[in-house]
């Protein structure tokens, strides 16, 4: 990923900050400072600033983890301002297979709360700064929990209510009400940033809305474009993502149909964790366009026009 570094690899995924991360602890070391706390609690604040995404790297390796016994590999992990992102290669169509990769990221967090919970008890409060500092990092995990279990989708909590929604009706449809309920959040979290003055939620809300579109549009298309089942294959395959990988091949590739608007696919892209995608036209790869495209023609006031402009242009 552009504009971010390598820290490592776990079991083949690697592990990537990006360069806006690096803001938040400067920034939290700053304020504490200011305030007149005094180094050392400067400190302590950036540590726990670190704790807290040390345990958001566990969440989205839990993500990992889990798709892996599926199969289904992990790009890789970016550390942001806002939180983490596990770039999986796919989200599969089969219900209790994306229940259980969504659900394992909230289940780490649960897990390292009881954790901490279960050695204070065992070993007492010990000293006063010490038991403050877990018992808030206790508190943190619980939130992290309540937090990406929200419905807003495609947030933790809108995959789980996808895959449950796809135990009784299709995966399409179920998509359409998860998107649906995300977008109806993410307005709630917009308004709630703009009243409490919170640009980050603000932002995360915005973020939320399209991709929860982009996303809820790509399947639709997907599942339009899909032949029908013939009698010797299944209807629906849960290994490629997608019914027939041989008509649909440009798809895993990431190309994305050319009458979505330049907002969607932008918004697409960066929940995909891509930086370029292919336009196709009647199962046609016709052109490519980068983010950096994308999001000039944004500022440009493009954002609902068909992306197939950007080719033209």
């Amino acid at each position: 990923m552009i504009n971010s570094w390598d820290i490592g690899s776990v079991r083949g995924i690697n592990l990537r900050v990006h360069w806006t991360f690096l803001l938040l602890p400067l920034w939290i070391f700053a304020s504490a400072i200011s305030s007149g706390t005094g180094l050392t609690s400067a400190f302590a604040s950036v540590l726990f600033v670190f704790a807290i995404f040390g345990c958001v790297l566990l969440h989205e390796l839990g993500h990992a983890f889990a798709a892996q016994q599926f199969g289904i590999g992990t790009r890789d992990i970016t550390l942001l301002p806002i939180g983490g992102v596990a770039a999986l290669e796919r989200m599969p169509r089969v219900p209790l297979q994306e229940l259980w990769i969504a659900s394992a990221g909230p289940l780490v967090n649960v897990i390292i709360a009881m954790i901490i919970f279960s050695v204070q008890a065992i070993t007492g409060p010990g000293s006063f700064a010490t038991h403050q500092f877990f018992s808030q990092l206790m508190i943190a995990n619980v939130i992290l929990v309540l937090f990406n279990l929200i419905p807003a989708f495609p947030m933790d909590g809108g995959r789980i209510l996808r895959s449950l929604l796809a135990f009784r009706i299709p995966y399409a449809t179920a998509t359409s009400i998860a998107a649906r309920t995300g977008q109806i959040c993410a307005v709630g979290f917009g308004l709630l940033g703009l009243f409490t003055g919170q640009l980050m939620m603000f932002l995360v809300a915005v973020f939320v809305y399209f991709a929860a579109r982009a996303e809820n549009r790509m399947v639709q298309y997907q599942d339009a474009s899909s032949p029908p089942p013939r009698s010797s294959e299944p209807a629906q395959s849960s290994a490629p993502g997608f019914r027939w990988s041989r008509e649909n091949k440009f798809r895993n590739d990431g190309g994305v149909p050319s009458s979505l608007s330049i907002q969607s696919v932008a918004a697409w892209l960066a929940n995909q964790r891509r930086d370029h995608c292919q336009i196709v036209e009647s199962g046609k790869v016709i052109g490519q366009v980068t983010r950096s495209q994308l999001t000039a023609a944004i500022y440009r006031g493009l954002g609902g026009v068909p992306v197939s402009r950007l080719l033209a242009a």
